[in-house]
Parts: structure tokens; sequence; C-alpha cells
């Protein structure tokens, strides 16, 4: 049995290649909303502002729907592309758990 985290994961996930992944999904009227809200991230800190330039915003509501997404994906390609496969593997948002039965 193994478990894993990703660490800083709404702020880790790629916003270009989510926005490739939703345009598999979505029509491109849709996607430019999502492409709107994902690249407009402004934050105040002591009085200066600062755009956030990749990742999605830790306060967005729609950043857990994304990061879920794009997690997803990159998760199913990595099972996808090895040999040997977990007997199980469960996964909520950021914490993975397998059962690896081939040994270290």
């Amino acid at each position: 049995m193994a478990s894993f985290e990703v660490v800083s994961l709404f702020t880790k996930a790629p916003v270009e290649d989510s926005l490739t992944l939703l345009s598999q999904h979505y029509n491109k009227d849709i996607l430019a909303l999502y492409k709107h809200v994902l690249t407009s991230t402004y934050f105040c800190v002591d009085g200066q502002i600062y755009e956030q330039t990749d990742g999605v915003a830790m306060s967005s509501p729609l950043s857990p729907v994304i990061a879920n997404f794009y997690m997803e994906n990159f998760e199913m390609k990595a099972i996808k592309q090895t040999t040997l496969k977990p007997a199980c593997c469960y996964r909520y948002v950021d914490d993975s758990f397998v059962i690896w039965p081939h040994g270290k």
C-alpha cells in the first residue's frame, strides 16, 4: 500500500494544459469563459497588486473543479503508460492511495 499527495495542487495546475483538456469537452464560447476566469487572477498583498501567471487561484470556486479535471487526466495517462498496473487506485483531489502488488 502507498499514498501520494500533490503539494500545492491548485497553484501548480497548469492553466494552458487544463484549457487544452477543456477544449475537448466544451465549445469555443464556454472555453472562452474558462480562459477568462483562469487567466485573469489578481490579488493584493500589503497594498501591492499582483497577477497570478500560472496555476489556478486558491480562492476561486472553479479551482477545485479544474485541478480535479487535470489530475484525473494525469492519473489516467500515467496508469495507461505503465506496464505494471496497481491492484487498485483511488484519489481524492490531491491525495492518492494505491495497492501496488509488484514489490519495490
